[in-house]
């Protein structure tokens, strides 16, 4: 939170002429904004197989055959895969990086966006390349990359050749798991969800050890009992890791390979911490068919019909808000109350760092909405990026599209 104190929070408005480029370009993907909302940036075509990047009106000066995955990745900063003479790599706001591969795909960002990572192939064998490094390692196969906002980077890598429908070598474990580009010692049938702790130097990650049996690792380390599924683990600490297993039909979380919450349930996944360690919440269904928020092995009372897609906690773990589908519609509901939007879409939640103020966008019909507190403060817009709520809670920054014009607003709560 502490970068949002050096935004701009005190000008109410600021303009930039967005639909102007559709005319000055062969046309104009969709928009990203930047995390302050100072810039918005979109992939632009020049020519016939001629793309660049154009932020708040100015071209990126390289030209590319082909761009993907533009993001946000700073303040004020854009980053996006870039191609030219059928080779890939990263460009950094307009700065290439030195090392170039058959493909990339999969871009990670540490919370700083200091730190960049993407999966890579050259030459048939794949690796992960991090702030312009890659591995030095490159295997046969590769899936599953994630960073840690240190930079640590881990995948799930093919460590034993195996010729097609070998089923005898399968079953012997042909996959382990790389960090920094370094196997770990252990082979599974398939591995799957790595997760870090939030130093970036423990690992868990979920197995499957034969043909019907699934475990958990944690660093390097399987737990003894064997469940019939697993869902991805997340560390509660650095000597803690939770993980949904499913046993005699039912789910239910363990921790450090026993029993943490002891209900269970038809089903329990999407493991979500609060920053302060305290809680621990996680989307389930019961009874089956329904789906309900269940907060340390507490339930909430109402319940969904359709799926619930996230549940976000706020700074102090106040506050906890979910993303659902109910009846073809889609809503929030902050600390078990439903806001009653009936949208037919609803996007990332942000909430201020003590709870008290939720922002999030909706879409009505096509046009977009900014909801704070369950009050409609602004309407009309083609386009909207997820909301910022100011430090001290006081502020609310609108990043939208509205009659051609981006528009960067502050409101006040």
């Amino acid at each position: 939170m502490n970068e949002k104190t050096s935004w701009d929070w005190e000008t109410e408005l600021k303009e930039i002429p967005f639909d102007e480029w559709k005319t000055r370009y062969n046309w104009v993907q969709a928009p990203q904004v930047s995390q302050n909302g100072e810039s918005i940036a979109a992939v632009v075509n020049l020519d016939e197989m001629v793309f660049s990047v154009c932020v708040n009106g100015e071209v990126w000066e390289e030209e590319y055959e082909k761009i993907w995955s533009l993001t946000s990745v700073s303040d004020s900063g854009f980053a996006a895969f870039v191609a030219r003479d059928e080779e890939w790599t990263l460009s950094v706001n307009g700065q290439e990086w030195t090392h170039w591969c058959d493909f990339i795909w999969q871009m990670m960002k540490s919370p700083d966006g200091r730190v960049l990572g993407a999966a890579f192939q050259s030459d048939s064998e794949y690796g992960v390349i991090v702030n312009d490094t890659p591995w030095e390692d490159r295997y046969e196969n590769l899936t599953g990359a994630v960073m840690a906002a240190d930079g640590t980077s881990a995948a799930v890598v093919q460590v034993v050749p195996m010729p097609g429908a070998d089923v005898e070598a399968f079953k012997k474990g042909v996959f382990s798991v790389a960090c920094n580009g370094i196997p770990k010692d252990r082979r599974f049938l398939n591995i799957w969800d790595i997760s870090f702790d939030a130093a970036g130097r423990q690992m868990g990650y979920g197995v499957r050890t034969d043909r019907e049996s699934y475990g958990i690792v944690q660093n390097d380390t399987l737990w003894e009992n064997r469940f019939e599924s697993v869902w991805k683990p997340e560390f509660l600490d650095e000597n803690s890791l939770l993980a949904p297993v499913r046993i005699n039909g039912k789910w239910q979380l363990y921790k450090n390979d026993a029993p943490f919450w002891q209900d269970q349930y038809d089903q329990l996944w999407h493991l979500t911490l609060s920053p302060n360690g305290k809680d621990v919440a996680a989307i389930v269904s019961a009874p089956y068919g329904r789906w309900r928020v269940a907060v340390n092995d507490t339930v909430w009372p109402v319940t969904w019909d359709t799926m619930i897609s996230d549940i976000y906690f706020s700074q102090d773990g106040s506050s906890l808000a979910a993303v659902y589908k109910h009846k073809e519609v889609w809503d929030l509901a902050v600390n078990q109350t439903p806001w009653q939007m009936a949208a037919d879409m609803v996007f990332v939640p942000c909430l201020s760092p003590d709870g008290s103020v939720v922002a999030v966008v909706i879409q009505k019909k096509g046009q977009y909405q900014l909801v704070v507190n369950k009050k409609t403060v602004a309407s009309g817009f083609s386009f909207m990026a997820d909301p910022v709520i100011s430090a001290d809670g006081s502020k609310v920054l609108l990043k939208g599209i509205e009659n051609g014009i981006y528009r960067r607003r502050i409101i006040r709560v």
